[in-house]
């Protein structure tokens, strides 16, 4: 066996990171390692020779880590979660349900073998 590391952290350029993955590692490692990287949006992916590199973007300084919970509105789990201000009522209006175009199509994307048949319907 050898000791090289199957997940690792690579610094790159432009506030980024890559976490490099080899064939072999498994979901703990892989969150051991992800779970001490600073908060950053996912830009992409590159393979790598026996595995492949998750590249990330740092947040810039004073953007809030959207991971992190919000202490704002604890009181109850299903209030809004939009800023204060304005909030449509949408009491008293009927649900319509699905159209019946909706539901054609619905049909013929469930009925078909082809997934990629679907996805362009």
């Amino acid at each position: 066996m050898s000791s090289w590391p199957l997940v690792r952290v690579v610094v790159l350029p432009d506030n980024g990171y890559g976490l490099e993955i080899l064939i072999g590692a498994t979901p703990a490692e892989i969150a051991t390692v992800a779970a001490g990287l600073p908060p950053a949006a996912f830009v992409g992916h590159t393979s790598l020779d026996g595995g492949t590199t998750l590249l990330f973007r740092r947040f810039p300084r004073g953007v809030p880590d959207p991971s992190a919970p919000d202490t704002t509105y604890q009181a109850d789990p299903d209030a809004p979660t939009v800023a204060d201000g304005w909030i449509p009522d949408v009491t008293g209006m009927p649900d319509r349900g699905l159209t019946p175009y909706q539901v054609a199509v619905g049909t013929l994307m469930t009925a078909t073998n082809d997934p990629a048949l679907g996805a362009r319907l």
